[in-house]
């Protein structure tokens, strides 16, 4: 399992999700600050030129959404999805495509000050986004109820985001949810791998 990957970017959810996994896995550094993901061999890997993408011996697979939906697929066992026929399905799916199809512009569109439609908008506003996820948060601890996914992986890194840049205050529902994310082991070792990458760059100026 390859991870297309550089640090302080989206590709830490897929680290993190690997993690979560268990799965073995190498880092393939895409140097976004000298351009490398502009390349004709990464375009082959994902047209949009973005972070994260994953090669999992020749299967190629971009767009953060999609790459935790397969690795929750690809390894059923760490209990980070919902397989087919499971009741919590439709569920899973719904929230897992919410993070980038909803919560993302909302806070694209708060932070540049664009002026929104919350009628023709698809997420409405940054504020039915939050009440969204505040009402989906009542019914326990995570997304699916009891059982984090990763739904919760990719909605609690970007909500995470959201509080440094000051979109969102950490209070209330909301801000206990993702300390409880940020809390799990998982997360704490891409934590450390992404500390380690820092350094090693760092050493290499």
């Amino acid at each position: 399992m390859k991870l297309y990957y550089w640090p302080k970017t989206r590709a830490f959810r897929a680290l993190w999700m690997l993690e979560e996994t268990g799965a073995p896995y190498e880092l393939a550094h895409v140097n976004i600050r000298a351009g490398e993901q502009d390349t004709t061999n990464f375009h082959q890997v994902n047209p949009m030129c973005k972070l994260p993408a994953l090669d999992d011996d020749g299967v190629q697979v971009a767009e953060s959404g999609a790459v935790l939906l397969y690795l929750a697929d690809r390894f059923p066992a760490a209990m980070l999805g919902a397989p087919v026929g499971d009741p919590l399905r439709g569920r899973f799916l719904q929230w897992l495509f919410f993070t980038p199809g909803c919560l993302e512009p909302a806070m694209a569109e708060k932070m540049t000050g664009a002026s929104g439609n919350s009628f023709s908008f698809g997420w409405g506003n940054l504020e039915r986004v939050k009440a969204a996820i505040d009402q989906a948060l009542g019914e326990g601890d995570w997304l699916l109820g009891e059982r984090f996914s990763a739904a919760d992986l990719l909605l609690a890194s970007t909500l995470q985001i959201a509080f440094v840049a000051k979109l969102l205050d950490p209070a209330g529902r909301i801000g206990e949810y993702v300390e409880r994310a940020m809390a799990r082991e998982a997360h704490s070792r891409a934590v450390a791998v992404e500390q380690r990458e820092i350094g090693a760059l760092k050493s290499a100026r």
